[in-house]
């Protein structure tokens, strides 16, 4: 399983993305990037991620690729937690494994992924985690809106803060 990423680019994201971690939230954090990591690089798993990748056949294509990867892959991941994963954490998480996805595209494809590419794959990531997030929590327009501006206190089961978005376009 990779661990690695090797695109100094993708390094200063996956730096940025740890960075906006708080500590309350450092712990979920580290479950939810073993747990996608684990989903991503698994014996069983990565023959379905290359073949969900083999679909990008230009430039153009990464970003929406892979944040419609990385966002199932989420889904995936809190659906076998049973619910014992914090959400506030997904948001760097989530960009930690983009960064493993587009390093996969950069190396393995050879489609070279520059600071466009990595700011509009973070843009879409950051979209539709929101999107997964609303559902998630099944908060109304209103409430999620307090949550994301942490206003919020504890709503059902959504949140107190919002999740960290490093990278937002």
């Amino acid at each position: 399983m990779p661990n690695q990423v090797d695109s100094r680019i993708l390094i200063q994201a996956q730096q940025k993305a740890e960075a906006s971690v708080p500590e309350p939230y450092r712990r979920g954090y580290n479950q939810i990037l073993a747990a996608g990591l684990k989903a991503m690089f698994s014996d069983k798993t990565f023959p379905m991620m290359k073949e969900y990748l083999a679909s990008i056949k230009s430039p153009q294509d990464i970003p929406q690729v892979v944040a419609h990867g990385i966002i199932k892959l989420l889904s995936i991941v809190f659906n076998a937690s049973q619910g014992k994963l914090q959400l506030e954490a997904s948001g760097p998480a989530s960009i930690v494994l983009m960064t493993h996805a587009l390093d996969y595209v950069e190396e393995r494809m050879r489609m070279p992924i520059d600071a466009t590419i990595l700011a509009e794959t973070t843009k879409a990531v950051n979209q539709r985690l929101m999107h997964f997030l609303k559902q998630a929590t099944q908060l109304s327009d209103a409430e999620f809106q307090q949550v994301l501006q942490g206003n919020a206190k504890s709503v059902g089961s959504a949140p107190a803060a919002a999740p960290a978005q490093p990278g937002v376009a």
